[in-house]
């Protein structure tokens, strides 16, 4: 059995074995069974993939890229060889020839536990996996991707010792998915005597931005942001002297933070996940889970 969850961000297979358990545990950490003399074969597999983007004051992407790996822990018996297949329209180097909707990895490199015997032909890798958790895969995408959270930010200078600040930011990403505790955090000038931070908590519930005076920044926390969702924060901001370019600077770069679990921005994904040995007679439990996290998420004020 392998335990997934579909999204309509992912082409996952459907047709799964009736003994998969809830999908639900797909989000366990990858982490063994202790104190169980009698542990049963499980394998665990991680699509991990951590975005940097970086935004323009209109909200246009200015650069991005994705730093993705496959992580996995084995807890199987008698260390049987496993065949791990991925997106057949999947494309090493920008060069290749693509299809649309093809999965293209700038470079990658493998596990020396990893075989490429069929990895041209048919997208397999065949591994023998060590003890412990290793990478099997490691890769990064520079091609433009549907980056999950835009950022649109409007400044006005109201009036010599007044700034205001309003931020849109939408979740662009299907409704059926959604951001974990998303922080958002928004640097103010030094020269900042007071400053307050306004949100509609009634559009979204388990939100609240509060101002850190010491470090003079403004933290916007969403503890739930679902997909297809617009929220907005307005910052009013005091300053103990006149406005100038040098303290307008200081107003940003707002950079974000979060994880979106179940999703694979890349759409790399793994088709299948089986023993290579025919010979082997037990049928073990296969965990799959998809994440996204930022790693580098920062758009410009202006």
């Amino acid at each position: 059995p392998i335990a997934v969850e579909t999204s309509k961000s992912l082409r996952i297979p459907t047709t799964i074995a009736s003994k998969t358990n809830p999908s639900s545990a797909a989000h366990k950490p990858i982490t063994g069974s202790s104190g169980n003399s009698k542990q049963r074969n499980e394998i665990f597999v991680d699509i991990i993939e951590r975005l940097n983007v970086l935004f323009g004051t209109n909200g246009q992407i200015l650069s991005s890229s994705i730093n993705g790996c496959i992580q996995m822990k084995s807890y199987l018996s008698g260390n049987p060889e496993l065949r791990l297949a991925l997106n057949e329209d999947l494309i090493i180097g920008k060069g290749g020839r693509s299809s649309y909707g093809a999965v293209i990895l700038d470079d990658c490199n493998f596990h020396e536990c990893v075989r490429l015997d069929e990895f041209e032909s048919s997208r397999q890798l065949l591994l023998i996996p060590p003890d412990g958790e290793f990478v099997c895969l490691n890769y990064r995408i520079t091609s433009e991707f549907r980056a999950p959270f835009r950022m649109f930010p409007t400044v006005v200078e109201t009036d010599a010792l007044h700034l205001e600040l309003m931020l849109l930011v939408r979740a662009d990403m299907p409704e059926t998915q959604y951001g974990n505790n998303v922080t958002i955090s928004i640097p103010v000038p030094k020269s900042s005597g007071s400053v307050s931070a306004e949100i509609d908590s009634r559009t979204l519930p388990g939100q609240v931005a509060e101002y850190n005076s010491t470090n003079k920044r403004v933290d916007w926390n969403l503890k739930r942001f679902q997909g297809g969702v617009e929220q907005s924060v307005r910052v009013r901001i005091t300053l103990t002297t006149p406005c100038t370019a040098s303290s307008r600077k200081e107003l940003g770069p707002i950079s974000v933070q979060f994880e979106v679990p179940m999703y694979s921005v890349s759409g790399l994904q793994v088709r299948y996940l089986k023993i290579a040995d025919k010979g082997k007679s037990y049928n073990p439990y296969r965990w799959v889970r998809y994440v996204t996290k930022s790693n580098s998420y920062v758009s410009r004020v202006g």
